[in-house]
């Protein structure tokens, strides 16, 4: 089976980054490992968060369960965040559906502290 296993994101602060990732979609910081702060999505997958300023800006789409989307959404309105139903709104919403890998999903549109693009996204 293939899998995508990590992906090398530029970021301004490393160590900002890993929290606002584990605080606000709920991943596990890994610790270091040479010029990368660890980030574990799930069991298969890391970011590996590079202390270089962006040179490109990314669209990250996360899949997950229901209850962890829901959580998402809550942390996001608790932090003040600015998230929207579409890839470009950030007006709070409404929850509006958006085609991924399999399918229509519901999703939450929202930008890490360097600006890429962040989705989270549940099926059914």
């Amino acid at each position: 089976m293939l899998t995508l296993d990590h992906i090398i994101l530029r970021v301004r602060d490393p160590a900002a980054s890993a929290r606002f990732y584990q605080d606000v979609l709920g991943f596990r910081l890994d610790g270091s490992a040479g010029p990368f702060e660890l980030v574990r999505v799930n069991e298969d997958f890391t970011l590996d968060l590079l202390r270089e300023p962006p040179r490109d800006l990314m669209h990250l789409a996360f899949c997950m369960d229901r209850a962890s989307f829901d959580a998402v959404h809550t942390r996001l309105c608790e932090r003040s965040i600015a998230f929207g139903g579409t890839p470009f709104d950030r007006n709070g919403g409404p929850l509006a559906q958006s085609l991924g890998a399999r399918g229509l999903a519901d999703a939450w549109y929202f930008y890490d502290p360097d600006g890429h693009n962040l989705e989270v996204r549940s099926y059914g």
